[in-house]
Formats: structure tokens, C-alpha cells, sequence
């Protein structure tokens, strides 16, 4: 039996749907009953549980073989709590297989605020007795197109960075993919092609039929803007993530994908080509987190 957590949202709840077009059995986790219901196939076993309570996560993971575990966002603190949670409840139960979605960027040397609460994950998921495969993303396509073109003026402090955005849908497929494969390794997944931000507002122009301008921002100007619009931890989160992508942290394309991958992501390009007429709320839930 597979569980996945975070199944009320994006990737969890396409991976859970993917998981029962392939006659998987597969329980859907997440702390919201009703939000479970709307993001998942109907029928489908749910498991109500919540990453800072231990005693739920038994609950949900008895009985189970196949974790994956999405990992989930807010304080950095937190999370890093959290996912130790997650990974000491998977160690008390049979779980022998977990497919944890990572990060490209979890060095030492980054500056970004979440790299060290993914190097932690990885960590403790490599000295885990079970078998590990660890999808490392790069930064979702849905929170640039979300997030930074929500407006024709698009100012950030990235100079002439490049980044290769990944779609959500990809990285929930090739999930899916290592779950059914049992891979066990470490992925970066990213899209095709890398792109630097004049060029993205040339494409994004081009797709959405709108013009888009790049202006390259000083990182405090960034940061104070960020700090009237959002509450934290995010525009430190966001912040130390552009100043990740300028010390060019996301911009590799990925040279090699899970072996059961039956095709490359899709760039940035086709993506919006696909997307052009969603719209652009603010939301935490496409977060590169």
C-alpha cells in the first residue's frame, strides 16, 4: 500500500489521481478532511494526520510500504521538525521504499533560506534503513507565472541569472514514476531548457499576449517591497532565493531523469502555451519551498 502526504494539494493530490489511473493502491494523506476530498479521486482511502503530531502519523503510516512524502512549506524551524516527524514515524512502521520531493539547492554554501532544511530531510533520509529515492526540483514554473508575471513590469534582482523552470505536473509524474519503479537515487528535476529573464519576458509576451518588461532591482529594494506585501517568512524566503539563482543555483537543465521516465519536462515556453489563459492569484502553494 502507497501513501502520499500533502494530497490536498497540487503535486500530492495529481499524484494520487496518476497513482489510481495505474491501479495503485494508494492512501491520500493531509490534515483537512474536506480540502482531501476536492484535490482526490472519490473513494479513494484517506488518512487525517498532521506532521507535528507523531501520534497521527503512526496511525496513517500503519500498514503502509510506499511513502511519498511532499514536503510541505512555511517557517523554516518548522519544517525542519516536521519532516524529522515524518521520517522518525516512517522508521517505527514497515515502510521499506520513500520518494521525497527535494530541492536543487541544498548546499552548504547557499544562501537560500530553505537549503538547509532540505539538506537536513536528505540526511536523515539517507541514514533511514529504507530505500530512498530523492527527486531534487527546480523552481515551479506555476510561481514564476503566478508570482513574477502577475505584472507587466517584472523587477527583480536577478541580473542576467538563467533559471530552468519545472512544472508541478512533471515533478508529480516523475513521482509517481519512482514510487511504481521503486527507484532509489537522487534526481535534480528541472525543465529543458534554462532561461534568463529577458528571455522569459520575451516568451512569457509571446504566450500570454501580453507585453512583459524585465528590470533587474537592487536586493534591498526587492526586499522591502517584499516586506510591505508579505508576512513571513517569506520575503526572506524569497529574497535569499533570488540571491541563489544570481550565484546560478537553478539554472542547470537536468542531464538525466528517473530510468522509467517516458519523457523529458516540458520548458518554460510550452508550459505557458499550455497555461496562457490561467489566472495569477497569490497563493503559498506553488512556493519553492
Amino acid at each position: 500500500m502507497i501513501l502520499v502526504t500533502g494530497a490536498g494539494g497540487y503535486i500530492g493530490g495529481k499524484a494520487v489521481y496518476r497513482l489510481r489511473d495505474l491501479a495503485m493502491p494508494v492512501v491520500a494523506m493531509g490534515r483537512d478532511e474536506a480540502r482531501l476530498r476536492k484535490s482526490v479521486p472519490p473513494e479513494t482511502p484517506l488518512a487525517i494526520a498532521d506532521y507535528d503530531d507523531p501520534g497521527s502519523l503512526d496511525r496513517a503510516f500503519a500498514g503502509i510500504t510506499g511513502l511519498l512524502f511532499v514536503a510541505g512549506d512555511g517557517f523554516a524551524g518548522d519544517m525542519m521538525r516536521q519532516h524529522a516527524n515524518v521520517i522518525d514515524a516512517a522508521e517505527r512502521q514497515r515502510i521499506a521504499h520513500v520518494v521525497f520531493t527535494s530541492i536543487v539547492d541544498i548546499e552548504d554554501s547557499s544562501p537560500f533560506y530553505y537549503a538547509t532544511v532540505y539538506r537536513d530531510a536528505e540526511q536523515r533520509l539517507e541514514a533511514s534503513r529504507f530505500a530512498v529515492a530523492i527527486i531534487r526540483c527546480g523552481l515551479y514554473c506555476e510561481f514564476i507565472h503566478r508570482h513574477w508575471l502577475a505584472e507587466p513590469m517584472i523587477s527583480l534582482p536577478l541580473a542576467d541569472a538563467r533559471i530552468a523552470p519545472v512544472s508541478r505536473d512533471d515533478v508529480a509524474d516523475a513521482a509517481v514514476e519512482a514510487v511504481v519503479e521503486r527507484a532509489d537515487g537522487v534526481w535534480n528535476m528541472t525543465g529543458s531548457r534554462s532561461y534568463s529573464m529577458p528571455e522569459i519576458s520575451r516568451v512569457a509576451s509571446a504566450a500570454m499576449g501580453r507585453g512583459f518588461t524585465y528590470r533587474d532591482c537592487p536586493p534591498d529594494e526587492y526586499l522591502t517591497r517584499l516586506e510591505a506585501e508579505l508576512d513571513d517568512p517569506w520575503p526572506v524566503a524569497f529574497s535569499s532565493m533570488c540571491a541563489s539563482i544570481r550565484e546560478g543555483r537553478f539554472a542547470q537543465v537536468s542531464a538525466r531523469y528517473p530510468a522509467s521516465a517516458t519523457r523529458r519536462p516540458e520548458d518554460f515556453e510550452s508550459y505557458l502555451r499550455r497555461n496562457s489563459t490561467a489566472a495569477c492569484p497569490t497563493s503559498t502553494e506553488d512556493l519553492p519551498s
